[in-house]
């Protein structure tokens, strides 16, 4: 009887070693299972995330290029508008026809457009006085013809600087 039941027991500790090794078996397979559906779930998320970041990296150098564009062609429009003032300067010195006064109503409206402009358009961190008028004006004038000249290609400049600024933006939100 005693062997018998040292067989009982044997036996029971075999099975339960050979459930155990089963379990054993059988988690190693669900690991297995799990480990190339995890590493795909990575590889998904960072192939997105490399594209995202690369999507990022080409809109902030397009950016850039506008950016650049813009600031060349306003370097390049204020050399050609003070090359134009030099001219003009030059040619209403001897012209009496400069001299002559502008109606005080157009003379009014375009100083004052003129400093609204200049205002808005200058930068912040600018300091300093700039000068409005761009000689002596006759007596009892606000403005002569000769200023007028002076205010056309500056205020002309302004208004392309703008354009070229709106434009740049409409390309960079994609329009």
């Amino acid at each position: 009887m005693l062997i018998a039941k040292i067989k009982v027991v044997l036996l029971g500790g075999a099975l339960a070693a050979a459930f155990s090794a089963g379990w054993y078996v059988q988690g190693l397979r669900w690991d297995a299972d799990v480990a190339p559906r995890d590493k795909k779930q990575s590889e998904d998320i960072s192939t997105g995330q490399q594209a995202i970041i690369a999507g990022q990296a080409l809109q902030f150098q397009r950016y850039n290029e506008i950016a650049k564009q813009a600031n060349q062609y306003a370097i390049n429009i204020k050399g050609q508008s003070d090359e134009k003032q030099i001219v003009y300067r030059t040619i209403i010195k001897s012209d009496p026809a400069g001299r002559q006064c502008v109606p005080d109503d157009v003379a009014g409206r375009l100083l004052e457009y003129a400093h609204r402009l200049h205002t808005s358009a200058r930068h912040p961190a600018t300091s300093g006085n700039h000068a409005t008028s761009a000689g002596t004006t006759a007596a009892g004038c606000r403005l002569t013809y000769g200023q007028v000249v002076y205010w056309i290609d500056p205020l002309l400049t302004a208004l392309e600087l703008a354009n070229k600024k709106l434009k740049g933006i409409e390309e960079v939100r994609g329009r």
